[in-house]
């Protein structure tokens, strides 16, 4: 990346684009991981000298942590154009899986990274309190909108196989991340998530 927008005038402070940081930080962490991720490798990624990201973003896992949550909402984002307002339940899971592969796989740069949250905040978290508690807020969360999208597309299921099916589909977006992170070939990607939406549409049909 370039110095990320920073100018510098005489006895002022250095500026920058704090939104184009934003992203380097996250895509470093990203690539890297929270612990093979270093304060020289975010500040040469960036452009910014230590101090100056100190004081404009906090320690490392305070970094870490603001990624995370810039993860989700370009997540949020792209799956909220993806998903069709009047698809089927399979429908929904199968295009919500694919958006997430997209991402997951970097297209179209095709490099196996993985989830952000799921892939790499894992390996922090026994260690790092904040980030264990910001994981498992996740899960918790990723759960709730699977079960949202289901009360909204399945509302004659049951409300304990709405529950389990939500589930099973957080668990299957899980599975996903580690799968392309492995290295798991794009074909056999594909057919496993058409394979598990499917197989959790019908669950919700008994």
């Amino acid at each position: 990346m370039s110095k990320a927008g920073q100018t510098r005038g005489r006895g002022r402070p250095r500026k920058f684009d704090e939104r184009a940081v934003r992203q380097t930080i996250m895509e470093t962490f990203w690539r890297k991981g929270y612990a093979a991720t270093s304060l020289d490798d975010l500040s040469k990624a960036t452009g910014l000298v230590r101090p100056s990201l100190y004081a404009a973003f906090g320690n490392k896992e305070a970094m870490f942590l603001r990624a995370m949550d810039d993860f989700v909402i370009r997540v949020q984002g792209d799956l909220a154009r993806q998903i069709p307002r009047d698809a089927t339940p399979e429908e929904a899971l199968r295009a919500t899986y694919m958006a997430m592969l997209a991402i997951y796989r970097d297209e179209p740069l095709e490099q196996a990274r993985g989830c952000l949250v799921f892939s790499t905040a894992v390996a922090a978290a026994p260690l790092h309190p904040e980030i264990r508690s910001r994981l498992m807020q996740r899960v918790t969360q990723t759960d709730a909108q699977f079960r949202r999208l289901l009360d909204h597309l399945a509302p004659d299921a049951t409300e304990d196989t709405r529950q389990a099916a939500a589930e099973l589909a957080a668990a299957t977006l899980h599975s996903l991340g580690l799968r392309v992170r492995a290295g798991t070939d794009p074909a056999d990607l594909s057919r496993f998530a058409q394979h598990a939406a499917r197989s959790i549409s019908l669950l919700l049909q008994h």
